[in-house]
């Protein structure tokens, strides 16, 4: 009975806290107290001062005036004047190299200077804080945040990485760049054929495993299968509890639990049909999760982005759009949104805005394996339920998945395609030329368009639901060519007279008609051509090879040639 009189909300917070979520993971970084302080002298020296009671501090004086300073040539710490030029590192391992050349290492870097930063998302960037001298709170904060920086700190590991997984690259030819182009701090680097991640300049805002199509980046603070198998239990304890399927309100920490917090104490509150979950950081929601939450039961989703983050907008917007092109084509209608707004009413007034129910039953299906495989389940059961069904559904530009078309007339079978797709999708045959393609393994990465020499792939974004997961279907055939003296099947008809249509007209081939069948041979029979013809060309003998006795005895008895030193014994 009392399950029975539970309100629906309390269920699915309750089912939302019982799954359990592993501990994270972090890294131990030491900091040795050495602090940065640059800015103009008036307000680096006195802020240098204050932190030198507790630290090993270098003031960076960038109007050059330290000089003129009273006090500054008896500053406990060196003063340096320069204008800082490059910032590198991260907590506890900071160069600042200034235009003169010289780097300054720290652990930790208080910034003054009112110039642009010197770094890419300060904010984002651990040991690293930046304010106006003028501003007493905000100096205070800021002193307060650098002054503790001796000793061992944890450093959250927020993403997991396999880069077996990486589309990135293949053979020194560039794939996809979806996370290295997203990536706000620059923690993302290439690293031959995959990407490399600095942990320790990562901030955990999750833009890149949103993006990932291969699931080489997985969020892990908290893990995305705990994640996933939360927003299951819970949607399906709403679903048990309530007639009506739940609007979903997905947030971050921080500061989007701060605003659903303001908004339920507005008059009226949050209304009743919405669930608030928070993902640990708002912009981790890629296409994949708000699909597999739309299966699972929940009728629309919005997304809460900080305001003050202008560079996560678009990234979960495109997220958005794949999601909803999907509800739309499938007769739906938009089932996502992102909201970016700090003020409480505004939230309140958008979520009572929002209507509808979901027109198709909640999903079973479990969280397994990757959020891709798990997006396409989710797909198919929408489609199942959908009032339309199309079979293909048009994809926006860039999204994960889609098909390729071979253009026949250009292509060779070459299948060096099939030698850079990093995910299988194109497959190649042992036995006969041809190129085949499952359409679900299919990151649209391009690595294939770009490795291909005859240029005769094109990339097309689409889903189609109803393909039976694995299926495979041919993208070009030939028939094999024989080998002009066994007859064994060899190569490509269209590749091999390609070439001899290249080489037509080539003066070797004009001087000698042999080579020009030789091409048409097996890689046996041309062998055995070319030493039958070596064979051929003169009746001399080949020259006996020389031995040790031979030189002892100072002549060669087989050709009668001189003792190579001249003499004889």
């Amino acid at each position: 009975m009392v399950a029975a009189t539970r309100s629906p909300l309390d269920a699915a917070l309750r089912a939302w806290t019982q799954e359990p979520a592993p501990p994270g993971r972090a890294l131990e970084v030491r900091g040795r107290g050495r602090v940065l302080v640059m800015g103009a002298a008036a307000d680096a020296l006195p802020a240098g001062h204050a932190l030198a009671v507790r630290n090993t501090v270098t003031v960076l004086a960038t109007d050059g005036a330290s000089a003129g300073i009273a006090g500054a040539g008896e500053a406990p710490f060196p003063v340096v004047t320069d204008q800082p030029a490059r910032l590198r590192g991260h907590f506890g391992a900071w160069a600042l190299t200034l235009r003169g050349g010289e780097v300054l290492e720290a652990d930790a870097v208080l910034d003054l200077t009112r110039d642009p930063p010197v770094i890419q998302v300060p904010e984002l960037r651990r040991g690293y804080e930046r304010c106006d001298p003028r501003n007493p709170r905000a100096l205070t904060a800021a002193l307060d945040a650098v002054a503790n920086c001796e000793g061992m700190f944890e450093h959250p590991l927020y993403v997991d990485v396999r880069s077996e997984y990486c589309a990135h690259a293949r053979s020194r030819i560039e794939g996809c760049t979806r996370c290295l182009d997203l990536c706000p701090p620059g923690a993302l680097a290439p690293a031959g054929d995959h990407v490399a991640l600095d942990p320790l300049v990562c901030a955990g805002c999750g833009l890149c495993t949103a993006a990932c199509p291969t699931g080489t980046l997985r969020y892990d603070l908290p893990a995305e299968e705990a994640s996933l198998r939360r927003l299951r239990a819970a949607l399906q304890a709403w679903n048990g509890a309530a007639r009506d399927a739940p609007f979903l309100l997905l947030h971050g920490d921080g500061f989007g639990a701060e605003l659903v917090e303001a908004t339920r104490q507005l008059e009226g509150g949050i209304p009743s049909r919405w669930l608030p979950v928070s993902l640990g950081v708002a912009s981790q929601t890629g296409a994949d999760l708000l699909a597999m939450t739309l299966a699972w039961g929940a009728a629309y989703v919005v997304c809460v982005s900080n305001p003050a983050r202008p560079d996560t907008h678009r990234p979960i917007e495109d997220q958005i759009a794949i999601v909803n092109a999907i509800t739309e084509a499938l007769g739906f209608g938009a089932r996502a949104v992102q909201v970016a707004t700090a003020d409480p009413d505004a939230l309140q007034t958008k979520l009572l805005t929002v209507e509808g129910a979901a027109d198709w039953p909640a999903a079973e299906f479990l969280p397994l394996g990757e959020r891709r495989a798990g997006a396409l389940q989710a797909v198919r059961h929408l489609h199942a339920h959908a009032p339309s069904p199309p079979d293909t559904i048009v994809l926006p530009k860039d999204a994960p998945f889609g098909t390729v078309e071979v253009d026949p007339d250009a292509c060779t079978l070459c299948l060096a395609c099939v030698g850079a797709c990093p995910t299988g999708a194109l497959q190649a045959d042992p036995d006969t030329p041809r190129l085949g393609f499952q359409e679900d393994a299919c990151v649209q990465c391009g690595l294939c368009r770009a490795t291909c020499p005859e240029s005769a792939i094109t990339l097309h974004p689409r889903l189609q639901p109803a393909l039976v997961p694995g299926a495979r279907r041919t993208l070009h055939e030939e028939q094999p060519f024989a080998c002009v003296s066994c007859g064994k099947p060899f190569g490509v008809r269209q590749s091999i007279e390609r070439t001899l249509e290249r080489l037509a007209g080539h003066p070797m081939l004009a001087a000698d008609p042999r080579l020009a069948r030789r091409v048409k041979m097996c890689a046996d029979c041309r062998v055995i051509d070319q030493f039958r013809d070596a064979s051929a060309a003169g009746d001399r003998p080949r020259p006996r090879v020389r031995t040790t006795d031979d030189y002892r005895r100072g002549t060669d008895a087989a050709e009668g040639d001189k003792p190579s030193n001249g003499r004889r014994k």
